[in-house]
């Protein structure tokens, strides 16, 4: 075995270790307009190089792939840690999720084996220049997520894909399958191998993330800080109406607004809060022990906290209005929303 050959090998096992497996998106984190205008810009460039160098009009590129933003309402997973990772003279975007996933962000794979700070308008195209590429090999492993923050809905890889692209990269050019012009591909897959074999590209982004050092000291506070906001906010209608008098309908009693039983508290923190994250609903029960008129849980919220707030409610009120008593609504329940280690409330709580 070549000493190339065994550095790949050590490169992608060290960097695929501990790797969970992502979800399909079909998402970037720039906007249609931001990446059409980039891609623009970028073919207009290629055409002004050729030009200068052969004389001749090359044929236009592609159009860059247009890749739909997941709908607002989906549960996604969230940057827990952001941070840049430094590769030689780059800076790459690069995450830790929530669950623990490491990612990089879109386009900081092309722009990884390019060895140039520019945004590329499309990974598909890098993609199939591979001889050994099959069509959607990559998308398991592709994900949406949230940066607290931020409105767009960001789309990553998980990090061990730039190292198996590199290896597909030096497996094609050691079978002679690549062209002249692709051999600088080559020699930056074999920069980023050797870099990540020392101490694998996840243990790279957890040290540029921090995440290294805090994994289990703080992983709680940071989800808690993604959520939870510093002081309580002022009041504003949240808990839609139709929220109170589907509970009213499914116990068979007459709603009233300003006699909600005591017991619709523990509703609140089983169907809503807890559901959502328990660690999130202990901690605002810890703030707010005794929630009352003006002065309720999600006061505490940050707008990410919210947005999972509305995104519960909206969940819970469809399958209320599915359901003809208590009984059959806490059955469906527990299938839409099977939680495990589910926390035990005091029913008799105060809204």
């Amino acid at each position: 075995m070549s000493e190339n050959d065994a550095a790949s090998k050590a490169a992608k096992a060290l960097s695929k270790r501990g790797a969970a497996k992502g979800g399909r998106a079909r998402a970037n984190v720039l906007t249609p307009e931001e990446r059409s205008e980039i891609a623009s810009k970028a073919a207009q460039d290629r055409w002004k190089r050729e030009r200068a160098k052969k004389g001749e009009v090359p044929p236009p590129p592609d159009p860059p792939v247009s890749q739909e933003v997941a709908p607002a309402g989906d549960d996604l997973p969230f940057s827990a840690f952001p941070g840049t990772l430094m590769m030689g003279a780059l800076e790459l975007e690069c995450h830790v999720l929530n669950d623990g996933r490491r990612v990089l962000a879109g386009g900081e794979i092309v722009r990884a084996l390019r060895g140039t700070r520019s945004k590329p308008a499309s990974v598909q195209r890098y993609f199939d220049g591979m001889p050994n590429y099959t069509a959607g090999m990559f998308d398991d492993r592709m994900m949406n997520f949230r940066v607290p923050g931020m409105p767009q809905i960001a789309m990553g890889f998980e990090a061990t894909v730039l190292i198996d692209i590199c290896d597909m990269y030096i497996a094609a050019d050691d079978a002679g399958q690549l062209k002249p012009n692709q051999q600088g591909l080559v020699k930056q897959s074999w920069t980023i191998m050797r870099a990540s074999g020392k101490v694998g590209i996840e243990a790279l982004i957890d040290e540029a993330t921090g995440y290294q050092e805090v994994r289990e000291k703080r992983a709680l506070q940071v989800k808690l800080q993604a959520f939870i906001a510093d002081d309580m906010q002022e009041w504003v209608k949240t808990f839609p109406d139709e929220f109170w008098e589907e509970l009213a309908r499914l116990e068979g009693i007459r709603y009233q607004a300003r006699h909600r039983p005591l017991r619709w508290g523990g509703y609140v923190m089983k169907f809503i809060y807890n559901s959502i994250d328990p660690d999130v609903a202990a901690e605002l029960k810890r703030r707010n022990p005794n929630p009352h008129y003006r002065q309720n849980l999600h006061q505490l919220l940050r707008d990410f906290g919210k947005d999972k707030l509305h995104q519960q409610l909206g969940g819970v009120i469809a399958v209320m209005r599915g359901c003809k008593d208590m009984n059959e609504f806490r059955s469906q329940f527990d299938r839409v929303f099977e939680k495990k280690n589910q926390v035990e409330f005091d029913w008799d709580v105060a809204v």
